[in-house]
């Protein structure tokens, strides 16, 4: 995803009241703004302790800087994401969803192969504004074990530039 580019149209998951939704996620910012934050999986360290937390935290500031909700992709399967995302609590402006088949990250261009350390192909960290199925700016993190171009925090300025 570079800046200026169309949001893939590929089907995310997300699992509400045991139901499986298939989401565009290109068709869900058509008109709005959204905060999408991928990463390489629910329930990791990094994602759980350093990056998501952030983005629940910050929600209301996201809001009132103009984005309509904020959306963590995750690449493990629509159970586990709906799990993470019981333990985390978010308000109902922080959605979260599932790319299991790594589809988004694909099309995307976002592939991780961590397959060495076990782990398999997940999507690099990263985080985007869209503006109405646009990618108004986007960041990928050089190192998937931390959290710096993609915080809360990063986002947000950048968010309030635009």
């Amino acid at each position: 995803m570079k800046t200026g580019s169309e949001l893939p149209s590929t089907p995310v998951q997300q699992l509400v009241n045991g139901e499986v939704r298939e989401i565009d996620l290109a068709a869900r910012s058509a008109g709005r703004t959204m905060v999408l934050v991928s990463v390489p999986g629910a329930f990791t360290p990094t994602c759980s302790d350093q990056h998501v937390p952030g983005f629940i935290r910050e929600a209301q500031a996201f809001r009132d800087a103009g984005a309509d909700e904020i959306v963590i992709l995750a690449t493990s399967d629509f159970f586990v994401v709906k799990a993470w995302s019981d333990q985390l609590m978010p308000p109902e402006t922080v959605q979260f969803m599932a790319d299991g088949s790594q589809k988004f990250a694909r099309a995307a261009g976002q592939i991780l192969d961590l397959t060495d350390v076990g782990l398999g192909l997940r999507s690099q960290r990263s985080a985007a504004v869209i503006r109405d199925g646009k990618v108004a700016w986007s960041a990928i993190e050089p190192d998937a074990t931390a959290v710096t171009i993609t915080s809360s925090e990063a986002v947000l300025s950048q968010l309030q530039r635009k």
